[in-house]
């Protein structure tokens, strides 16, 4: 089976500094993996060369089988990965129904000239609703996305990937800065919504990383130093070492 995501000897420098050394990585379709490690191991670099913000100075980069490394974001998104960042990306002035028809008209983007999709095409509608209703704002549709809390725009944010019909997620810390309740919705509105689609995340909360990940590779100063279940990782001695130490019980 040809993996969804592959990333095969990446090497990333900044001057002489070697910020990932070598990075082979494979995710299957409809996979969730995460990807964790202690602050500075390359984890949002990594993130960054596989959305295209930046190059990396060897290996390559396949989405399905195709190479991506060098293509720009545009591009890349418009092969169906979605990123989303630390911080919310919604429009702040338009409203949550509003963002997701701006999301729903990329889907579109093959099926309809550029005047028609900003002439009411019901099936931006409807993918917009359907997302709506899945991320749990109905209620919210006439609110500015920048009136929400935190917590309902990083929904949003969620929202916008699936409305723009991304089947490849890349998902960072997608529970930071919320409350273990929020965190806790946080992660079944994420299993609930991504259901079929490849997901890899980036998260430091391990009850969330083990609660949703099916496996999850370990980046400790560039280079992976494990990949396995959750119960493996949790069970493994080298990664209790150099990451998870007291934080995971046993």
């Amino acid at each position: 089976m040809i993996p969804a995501l592959a990333v095969y000897g990446v090497e990333k420098r900044i001057g002489a500094t070697r910020i990932l050394r070598g990075v082979d990585l494979a995710i299957e379709p409809g996979e969730r993996h995460a990807l964790i490690g202690p602050n500075g191991a390359g984890k949002s670099t990594l993130f960054n060369l596989i959305a295209g913000g930046a190059r990396p100075n060897a290996g390559r980069i396949d989405l399905f089988g195709a190479e991506i490394t060098r293509l720009a974001p545009a591009a890349i998104t418009r092969r169906g990965l979605a990123r989303s960042f630390q911080t919310t990306s919604v429009f702040a002035r338009l409203s949550v129904f509003d963002n997701l028809r701006c999301a729903a008209m990329l889907a579109e983007r093959d099926r309809t000239r550029w005047w028609q999709r900003f002439s009411g095409s019901n099936t931006v509608d409807e993918r917009a609703e359907q997302v709506l209703a899945a991320v749990g704002l109905d209620a919210r549709r006439h609110i500015q996305a920048g009136t929400l809390s935190y917590a309902e725009q990083r929904a949003l944010d969620l929202g916008l990937a699936l409305a723009g019909g991304a089947h490849t997620l890349l998902l960072d810390e997608p529970t930071a800065g919320m409350n273990r309740a929020e965190a806790a919705r946080a992660i079944e509105l994420i299993r609930a919504t991504t259901a079929g689609r490849t997901l890899l995340m980036v998260e430091h909360d391990m009850d969330a990383v083990f609660a949703l990940a099916d496996r999850v590779s370990v980046l400790v100063q560039g280079r992976i130093i494990a990949t396995g279940t959750p119960a493996a990782i949790r069970a493994d001695a080298a990664v209790r070492a150099a990451y998870l130490g007291d934080s995971v019980r046993a």
